[in-house]
């Protein structure tokens, strides 16, 4: 283990560690902090997560997992010394960068606004050999019961995984299994609580059949090189999304889901040689592509007909773990949708800094390419967009950087190890 770094989990820990792929550690962050990274979930939100009739005013993110990154209240846990600790006993390495990943609201689940089961997964491809060695985190915000949507695993598997794979069919998607005959186990956490596993553990969050929603920030860390040269740029806290909700008056929320809808509709046409069904098992279309057997999400693909798919573009060039580049056969096929996308700015608040007039021009330049007004890039961001506003409609948007620690500085790359 690493000597300069105080361990904080026993040997019994490591032993229960080592034989199932998870351990928790108690207490990761101050309950000060956690009360905050609420309050910061429900701004980000524009929810009062005491209110249950709050808690459906949107449909929740997919699988509840939403893109609130930049927070400082997210940052703050992140450079927890505790937090640090944990990762770098786990992983025998002091030198550790920190991943600047998402939260989790996962609310009761309610008849036909939300109905949220969890599916069980990977998030590295479980083909490769060997299957490296590398750990995933999220930390409890508050209490979280068995049946309350939070983190479910297959104990142990992760020292199985090389022998099932052996047995399993050549073409086997990346990053799904069929579970049938396992043993999914539901961990509960107290608020405060770190719970770290392997990533050969397949794992999910899960329904929540319980009275509260489940609220939890996504942790991970992973070695550097000691040598590896800090960036000396801070990440921001106050970022141009976050300005952007200001501007509408809106909740951030709202602006990522538009953003995140815009993006996800640039989809292109793809022309496989066999679409050979749905999985029986898993969320995703078997297809036949050169001669090679494979399975792509569905959340990222639609059926048109017999042979050819709708794809969102990254996945079909091949930008994610779990498909190989797809042959497309035309690029614009979806324009129209991108462009009616992009102009389905959120409803204003009563304070927005946009007149009438201004939100219309808004729109009609959203309706064109960000190449027709000067940026050099295919689609619209929230960067583009408040450059855009400021340009046209010469509004003040001004960024802010987080506060971090020594510590942090190191973590989040700004900072060389090295460094005294």
């Amino acid at each position: 283990m690493v000597k300069s770094i105080s361990n904080v989990f026993s040997q019994s820990e490591l032993d229960f560690w080592n034989r199932n792929g998870y351990v928790i550690l108690p207490n990761a962050v101050p309950p000060s902090q956690l009360d905050d990274t609420v309050m910061a979930m429900e701004r980000f939100f524009g929810q009062d997560f005491s209110q249950p009739t709050d808690w459906y005013n949107y449909p929740p993110f997919s699988g509840g997992i939403a893109p609130m990154i930049h927070d400082q209240e997210l940052w703050n846990n992140r450079q927890s010394n505790r937090v640090y600790q944990a990762f770098a006993q786990i992983l025998d390495c002091s030198e550790l960068r920190v991943s600047q990943d998402r939260v989790n609201f996962n609310p009761p689940n309610k008849n036909s606004v939300w109905n949220h089961q969890g599916t069980m997964h990977w998030d590295i491809d479980s083909r490769q050999k060997p299957i490296p060695f590398q750990v995933q985190g999220v930390l409890c915000l508050t209490d979280t019961e068995t049946n309350q949507g939070g983190f479910k695993c297959i104990p142990g598997f992760h020292r199985k995984l090389s022998d099932w794979a052996a047995s399993q069919p050549a073409d086997r998607p990346a990053r799904m299994l069929d579970t049938t005959g396992m043993e999914i186990q539901s961990v509960p956490g107290q608020a405060g609580d770190l719970i770290i596993w392997h990533s050969a553990l397949p794992h999910s969050n899960s329904a929540n059949t319980s009275n509260r929603p489940r609220l939890a920030q996504y942790i991970t860390m992973w070695p550097v090189e000691r040598s590896l040269r800090g960036s000396g740029v801070l990440p921001l806290a106050v970022t141009k999304r976050r300005l952007l909700a200001q501007v509408l008056d809106v909740a951030e929320s709202l602006i990522a889901r538009w953003l995140l809808n815009y993006q996800e509709c640039d989809m292109v046409l793809v022309e496989v040689d066999h679409l050979l069904g749905e999985h029986p098992d898993y969320p995703a279309w078997h297809v036949e592509v050169a001669g090679q057997s494979c399975y792509l999400r569905k959340p990222w693909v639609r059926r048109v007909d017999n042979r050819r798919l709708a794809i969102y573009r990254p996945y079909a060039m091949g930008q994610h773990i779990d498909t190989p580049a797809l042959p497309i056969v035309d690029e614009n096929a979806f324009i129209n949708e991108l462009k009616e996308a992009a102009v389905k700015v959120p409803t204003t608040g009563s304070q927005s800094k946009l007149t009438v007039n201004q939100l219309n021009q808004m729109k009609q330049f959203l309706f064109q390419t960000p190449e027709q007004h000067g940026f050099e890039q295919r689609l619209w961001d929230e960067d583009s967009i408040c450059e855009m506003l400021k340009q046209k409609f010469d509004l003040e948007i001004e960024t802010r950087p987080v506060v971090l620690t020594d510590l942090g500085r190191k973590l989040a790359g700004v900072d060389t190890w090295s460094n005294p």
